[in-house]
C-alpha cells in the first residue's frame, strides 16, 4: 500500500448496516468531506489500496471480520497505523471499550448517533492529527538543521531556538486539546449519572411529601428546602450539559438568572480580595430566546471587562437582573427597540472609568486600552455582537473616577410564577394501564414502581433493557406504555423502541434522557417514540404525561 496522499480531508466509513453509512455520509457531506465507504472489513481493505483517509469511523458489530479485527490489522499496517480509528458501537461495557484502545482506537462514537457527539469528536482528532504532523515536520527541521557545516551553525542558532520553541507550543496545544477532550467526556458522564441521581432525590421528596403530616411538624418545610435544593442541582447540570458542548447550540427559551450565578461563581476564584461582588437578581424573570453559551460568554466578557478595570485600584463589581417593560414613549431611549417586555442585566464597577471619546470606541474590534500583551479588544465587540444577534441593545454610561456601568436588555416572554413546593398543588393523579418501566438504574425502577402503582397502575420494572425485550417478544399485549431510559448498557433506550415498534408498532413509548435535544427529540419521532421528556422528571408530569398518552385519540 503506498497511495498518494488525498487533496482534501477524506473519511471512511466501515458499517455493514446501509442506514448508518447513509445517515454519516449526509452529514458529513455538508462539511466537504471526502467520503470512502464500506460495507465490511475485506473492502474496506481494498479500497484502501488506493487512498488512505484521514480518519476512519469503523463498526464493531460486522460478520465475517469484526471492528476489533479490522482495527487491529490497520495498526499492524505500516501505511495504516497512524490514522485515527474510532470505533462506533452500541456496547457500553467498560471492558469492550478498554479492548478497542488496547488495539490502537483513539476513540468511540456510542450508538445511536448523535449529531453532535459524532461532529465534535472528528473535529477533536482532526485537530490533534495536524498538531502531530506539525510535530513531526518539526522534529524532522530540527534534525536537518542539527547537521548542516560548522560555518553555518551561528547563522541557523537563533532559527534552531525558534524551532525548538515552536516545537514545545505544539506539544502544550496537542496536551491541551487531549485534557479538554477528556474532560467533556467526563462533564457528559457525570452530567448522566448526577440526573439519575437527582431523579431519585425529587421522586422520593415529593411522594414523601403526599403523606398526611400534623400542623405543628417540621418535615414539610424540609422536604420544600431538600426539592428546592434538588431543582437548582438540576439547572447546574444543564449548565454543564450546555457549556462541554463545543458546536454552535440552537436557541431555546432560558432563564437568565442560572448563567449569571454560574459566571460569578467562575470569576470568584480569580479574582483579587480587593474586589468584592454584589448580586441584586430578581428571580422571576421572564425566559429569553437565546443560544445558552453565546450567553454565557457575554456575561463573562462584561463582567471580566469590569473586573480588569479595577484590578489595581479595587472596588465593587455589581451585577442586577430585573424584568422590565418598555412603553412606546419609553422605548423611544433605547437604540433598535421595540415596545415590548425585556430582561435587564446591569453590569457596574467602580473603576477609574472612561472618556467619552473611549466609550464611543469600546466595541470596535481590535480596540483595547489595555497594555500590549494583556489582550486583543476583541471581547467587547463580541460580546456587542451577541447582544445584536438575540435582538437586544446595550446602553453604556461611563464618567472619570465614577466607575461605568452598561446596561444589556433582551427581548423575554414573561413566565407565570411557578412553585418547587412538593407539599403543594392537589393529590397525586391516577390512571388505569400496564406499564414496563426500563432503566438501568435500580433505585428509579424501584421508584417508579412505587409511584405508579399509587396513582393505580400495574407495573413491571426491569434493570435490563434485554429482559424486558424478552418480556414483549413473550406478552406484548399485557403492555399499554412502555417507559424506558436512553442511555443503558447492552441496548440504548432508542434501540430498544425500534426493536419493540417492530414486534407491536401500536405500543405507545416513552423516552427519559438526562440529554435532551432538538436532534434527539427529532430522531425518536422518526422511530416512533410517542414522547420524550427529561430528567429529572417531577412525579406529577411523569403520571399527567401518561395519561395524556393513554388517553389520546
Amino acid at each position: 500500500m503506498n497511495p498518494p496522499s488525498p487533496s482534501k480531508s477524506t473519511i471512511m466509513i466501515i458499517d455493514d448496516e446501509h442506514k448508518n453509512l447513509e445517515y454519516l455520509k449526509q452529514l458529513l457531506d455538508q462539511f466537504g468531506f471526502e467520503i470512502l465507504m464500506a460495507p465490511d472489513g475485506h473492502q474496506a481493505f481494498a479500497i484502501l489500496e488506493a487512498t488512505l483517509p484521514d480518519i476512519i469511523l469503523l463498526d464493531v458489530l460486522m460478520p465475517e471480520i469484526d471492528g476489533f479485527e479490522v482495527c487491529r490489522r490497520l495498526k499492524a499496517n505500516p501505511h495504516t497505523k497512524d490514522i485515527p480509528v474510532i470505533l462506533m458501537t452500541d456496547l457500553s461495557e467498560s471492558v469492550n471499550k478498554v479492548t478497542g484502545l488496547e488495539l490502537g482506537a483513539a476513540d468511540y462514537i456510542t450508538k445511536p448517533f448523535q449529531d453532535e457527539e459524532v461532529l465534535t469528536r472528528i473535529k477533536t482528532h482532526f485537530v490533534m492529527r495536524q498538531l502531530q504532523e506539525q510535530l513531526k515536520q518539526t522534529r524532522k527541521s530540527l534534525r536537518d538543521s542539527a547537521g548542516i557545516k560548522d560555518l553555518e551553525l551561528e547563522k541557523s542558532y537563533e532559527h534552531l531556538k525558534q524551532e525548538m520553541a515552536e516545537q514545545k507550543r505544539m506539544e502544550k496545544i496537542f496536551k491541551q486539546a487531549q485534557k479538554m477532550e477528556a474532560i467533556s467526556t467526563l462533564s457528559r458522564g457525570i452530567a448522566h449519572d448526577f440526573n439519575n441521581i437527582l431523579s431519585i432525590i425529587i421522586g422520593y421528596g415529593e411522594l414523601a411529601a403526599l403523606e398526611k403530616l400534623p400542623e405543628d411538624s417540621t418535615i414539610g418545610p424540609c422536604l420544600e428546602k431538600i426539592n428546592s435544593a434538588a431543582f437548582r442541582a438540576r439547572e447546574l447540570v444543564q449548565n454543564l450539559l450546555t457549556f462541554c458542548r463545543e458546536t454552535e447550540q440552537e436557541k431555546t427559551r432560558i432563564k437568565i438568572a442560572p448563567i449569571i450565578k454560574y459566571v460569578l461563581n467562575y470569576l470568584k476564584s480569580s479574582l483579587p480580595a480587593t474586589i468584592e461582588i454584589k448580586i441584586d437578581i430578581q428571580e422571576e424573570t421572564g425566559t429569553v430566546l437565546a443560544d445558552p453559551s453565546l450567553i454565557h460568554q457575554m456575561i463573562l466578557n462584561f463582567c471580566q471587562n469590569a473586573s480588569q478595570a479595577m484590578t489595581d485600584t479595587g472596588g465593587t463589581l455589581y451585577v442586577a437582573l430585573r424584568q422590565i417593560f418598555l412603553g412606546p414613549e419609553k422605548v423611544t431611549e433605547y437604540p433598535n427597540l421595540v415596545s415590548g417586555s425585556f430582561v435587564s442585566i446591569l453590569i457596574q464597577d467602580t473603576g477609574p472609568g472612561m472618556v467619552p471619546e473611549i466609550v464611543d470606541r469600546i466595541f470596535d474590534p481590535y480596540f483595547t486600552t489595555k497594555e500590549p500583551g494583556e489582550g486583543k479588544g476583541l471581547g467587547m465587540s463580541v460580546a456587542h455582537g451577541i447582544v445584536t444577534s438575540h435582538g437586544g441593545t446595550i446602553l453604556v454610561e461611563s464618567n472619570l473616577n465614577k466607575g461605568s456601568s452598561f446596561e444589556i436588555l433582551l427581548p423575554s416572554k414573561q413566565t407565570k410564577r411557578s412553585s418547587s413546593d412538593p407539599t403543594s398543588g392537589s393529590k397525586l393523579p391516577t390512571g388505569q394501564g400496564t406499564v414496563l418501566f426500563v432503566d438501568d438504574e435500580e433505585s428509579l425502577v424501584d421508584f417508579g414502581t412505587i409511584v405508579l402503582k399509587k396513582a393505580g397502575y400495574l407495573v413491571q420494572g426491569y434493570t435490563s433493557p434485554l429482559e424486558a425485550l424478552d418480556i414483549i417478544k413473550t406478552s406484548s399485549e399485557k403492555f399499554d406504555l412502555v417507559i424506558t431510559d436512553h442511555i443503558m448498557p447492552k441496548l440504548h433506550g432508542m434501540e430498544l423502541a425500534q426493536k419493540i415498534l417492530e414486534i407491536r408498532k401500536d405500543l405507545p413509548i416513552l423516552l427519559c434522557t438526562g440529554t435532551k435535544s432538538d436532534e434527539l427529540v427529532e430522531h425518536a419521532k422518526a422511530i416512533g417514540i410517542v414522547k420524550v421528556i427529561q430528567k429529572p422528571v417531577p412525579m406529577k408530569t411523569l403520571i399527567n404525561t401518561i395519561n395524556n398518552i393513554l388517553t389520546a385519540d
